[in-house]
């Protein structure tokens, strides 16, 4: 039989452990605040400064939800169903978008065909240090680095254009 102390001491014990949990869950939740100091650098933190005007940053303690409208091939619909997208939209894009007629031999061949000269001229301009061009007079430069990337990126739209 336990004696009237037992008993005090075993609800304290609960009481104190109850009230630890729930002070432990709000110090989580205390929030994160921003300061700039005299030098002028941002700070975040859990604890406010003393001398410093903070602002209370609001953080999502949670993820983000999706609000897209598009919907990825295997994603889940609002009914929860796995989908690419409800009927009615994929029959709206279909109308809107003009049939294409097949690709015949001859285009296939010619895409393909650029298709490697651009990938062949893309790996040459990203592994060469200085490329050379001749101007519409005819006259041989260099390209700066701007000029360089700028028709790196032109090379790489005709790769995805031409490598389907």
């Amino acid at each position: 039989m336990t004696t009237y102390n037992e008993t005090l001491i075993k609800q304290t014990f609960r009481l104190a452990l109850g009230l630890s949990f729930i002070l432990s869950s709000s110090l989580c939740l205390a929030g994160v605040y921003k300061w700039v100091d005299e030098q002028g650098n941002v700070h975040y933190g859990q604890q406010k400064p003393i001398d410093q005007s903070v602002k209370k940053m609001d953080v999502q303690m949670h993820a983000p939800r999706d609000t897209s409208s598009y919907k990825r091939a295997g994603s889940k619909n609002e009914e929860g169903v796995e989908g690419e997208q409800d009927p009615e939209a994929k029959n709206k894009e279909t109308e809107e978008k003009p049939k294409k007629k097949p690709e015949t031999a001859a285009e296939k061949k010619r895409r393909l065909a650029a298709c490697a000269q651009a990938r062949k001229n893309l790996a040459t301009m990203q592994s060469s240090g200085q490329i050379r061009s001749k101007d519409k007079d005819g006259n041989v430069g260099y390209l700066s680095d701007e000029q360089k990337q700028a028709r790196i990126k032109s090379t790489r739209d005709l790769v995805s254009k031409h490598c389907k």
